[in-house]
This record gives structure tokens, C-alpha cells and sequence, in this order.
């Protein structure tokens, strides 16, 4: 049975399915139960119909526009899809869809990326810290759009929280390479040790602190979140008159270039130098030697803020949360 003319109906499909048109909404939108007989039903009239559901129209009779913004500050990180995927396997079945801003970590393009995120009138904000400040949120707030922070540790009233254990994870990172017996340990993290980065900073030199192991000078570098940021660091390591005998970096892709520089100088790794990463991206089992690193589930965090995200969106209340997903240390074979 087939309806030709007009674009099918949300009610030709209920006709063709056995069922009511309110079934049929509740089996889109995911907010009430449907037996799977009865979705089967639903799903296949919709493929013989070629039924699309009217999006807008949907979104203006819920006053939502159903978009949500995704703002990071760098697209081409591998963590960052991952991340994005985890926040549509929880909004897509709810019948949101993302709109993704790029901002390089620049703090002027991620103010402006929320601006963007309040005139499309989305319904929700996710938000990759690096360098935007308190009050740099405040016209979102004002809006009235849920907002949730990804990564760092600041607090703030109307803003929800979400981010992996940096700290605990730098921390066990750091106490994995002393018990393998290296002892000056270098950290090559982001510029001025800003965002997640900063608590992967306090990470490491607790732990070093637990070790006995004094402040040594020279071995925390700041540069960008990126692969030649890493070799970068390594560079300007190895220059040193006592070179580190380890090195931890703030994220795989620092990580990678660190093996990137350690292989152009001619140093063996972990021989002459061990590496370790942060992230466990898919790339980290693609290079030579493989990536010792620390889990961070980019997935799981991003499938946590968007649950956040539409539990505010559908009128929950209360303070605001933090969620810490946990992370764990990966042993490979550069470290």
C-alpha cells in the first residue's frame, strides 16, 4: 500500500503502520516506550513511504529549534570526532543534530562561537574549555541555553560540568614511569598550561612530590596541542645539558611528535628516551613503537554531556553537576 502526491504524512504512516499518529511520535523522538513488534510496524511503512519528519516544524511546535552546539578548539585532534560521536549516539536518537564550531583554542573564536551558538537559537551548548573565562559564559546563561563545560575544573553557577580524571590520570601516568625506574621526567603540555592541561600539570608534579622527587627545573614545556608541538618540546628538551629520561606529553598527538623528534635526533625509544601520551586516540597502536598513554574516553564524555544537555534541555533543575569519567593507564611499548 502506497500513498502517491503530496509528501507523505506523519498520519499516512500511522494508517500503514496499524497504529496512532501519536505512536508513531513517540517511536521517533524516543520519549516513551514502544514494543519492538510495533516500531518494526512503524519503521518499515516509513521505508515504503519514503516519510521524512518535518524537522522545523517539529521544533517550532516544541518552542526548540533541536540543534545543539558542539564548540572545540581543534577539529583535526582524533579525541575530538570521538568526542563529537558520543554526544550524537545520545542527542541523534532524540532527534537533535550538532553544530560543530572549530576554534583553534583562540579565546576571541571561542566568544565568538558562542555568540553564533546563541543567534541559531540552539538548544544546547557544549563547550571544550582551553581559554574562555567565567563571564565569557554569561550571555549564553542569560539566554537561557543549558550549557556544559568539557574539561577543566572551574565552577560555575548555571553551567554543568563534565571531564575525564586529568589529574588522577597525569598522576598515575607519572608514578608508572618512576616504578619503571626513570627519574627525570619532562611534561610538555599546552600554552601556559591552560584548560584540561593544567590539571595534568598538577598531576604530574604530585606525583613527583610523593616520590621525593624535587622540582626539576627546565622540564615542563609549554607549546601547542599538536605534533609539531610535541617535537617541538622534545627539541628543546634534548638541548638541555642533563636531558630527561622520560617525557610525558599532554596528549597523543604531542606524544607522536615527540617519537617524531626522538627518531630524527638518532635517541631509541625507551632506551635513550621513553614516551609517554595522553588520550589513547586510534592512532596511538599506528606508530612505532606504539603509544604508552592514559585512556581518556572521549566517547564516554561526550555521550555523558549529552545526557546532561537534555536532561536541562527537557526542564531539569537543581545545581549545577560534575561528572569525572575515569581514566587508565595503557601500557604499550615507548614507555
Amino acid at each position: 500500500m502506497a500513498f502517491r502526491g503530496d509528501r507523505p504524512r506523519i498520519g499516512q504512516v500511522a494508517q500503514l503502520a496499524g497504529v496512532s499518529a501519536t505512536t508513531v511520535s513517540h517511536a521517533l523522538n524516543g520519549r516513551r516506550p514502544v514494543s519492538a513488534e510495533t516500531r518494526r510496524r512503524i519503521m518499515d511503512a516509513i521505508a515504503e513511504l519514503g516519510y521524512r519528519p518535518n524537522v522545523v516544524a517539529r521544533g517550532l511546535r516544541a518552542g526548540r529549534s533541536l540543534t545543539v552546539g558542539l564548540v572545540i578548539p581543534d577539529i583535526t585532534n582524533p579525541f575530538y570526532p570521538v568526542l563529537a560521536r558520543g554526544v550524537q549516539d545520545v542527542l541523534g536518537p532524540a532527534g537533535y543534530d550538532e553544530i560543530i564550531t572549530n576554534t583553534n583554542g583562540v579565546r576571541d573564536l571561542e566568544r565568538a562561537a558562542l555568540d553564533k551558538m546563541i543567534s541559531r537559537q540552539v538548544d544546547g551548548v557544549a563547550f571544550a574549555v582551553f581559554n574562555t573565562h567565567a563571564d565569557d559564559l554569561q550571555p549564553v546563561i542569560d539566554a537561557q541555553i543549558p550549557v556544559v563545560r568539557l574539561g577543566g575544573r572551574q565552577s560555575q553557577p548555571g553551567v554543568d560540568l563534565v571531564h575525564s580524571d586529568d589529574e588522577g590520570g597525569a598522576r598515575e601516568a607519572v608514578r608508572y614511569l618512576l616504578h619503571s625506574g626513570y627519574r627525570r621526567i619532562a611534561f610538555i603540555c599546552g600554552p601556559a598550561a591552560v584548560g584540561p592541561a593544567a590539571e595534568r600539570v598538577a598531576g604530574y608534579r604530585a606525583a613527583l612530590a610523593e616520590a621525593g622527587v624535587g622540582p626539576q627545573q627546565n622540564l615542563v614545556v609549554h607549546t601547542d596541542f599538536s605534533r609539531a608541538g610535541g617535537a617541538h618540546g622534545v627539541e628543546k628538551l634534548i638541548r638541555q645539558r642533563k636531558r630527561p629520561d622520560a617525557v610525558l606529553c599532554a596528549n597523543d598527538m604531542m606524544a607522536i611528535g615527540a617519537l617524531d623528534a626522538a627518531r630524527e635526533r638518532g635517541l631509541r625509544v625507551p632506551d635513550d628516551l621513553a614516551v609517554m601520551g595522553f588520550d589513547d586516540i586510534e592512532a596511538a597502536t599506528l606508530v612505532t613503537p606504539q603509544l604508552t598513554t592514559i585512556a581518556n574516553p572521549a566517547r564516554e564524555i561526550g555521550m555523558a554531556c549529552a545526557r546532561l544537555l537534555l536532561d536541562r534541555i527537557n526542564g531539569a533543575a537543581g545545581p549545577p553537576h560534575e561528572l569525572v569519567i575515569p581514566t587508565r593507564l595503557v601500557r604499550r611499548q615507548s614507555a
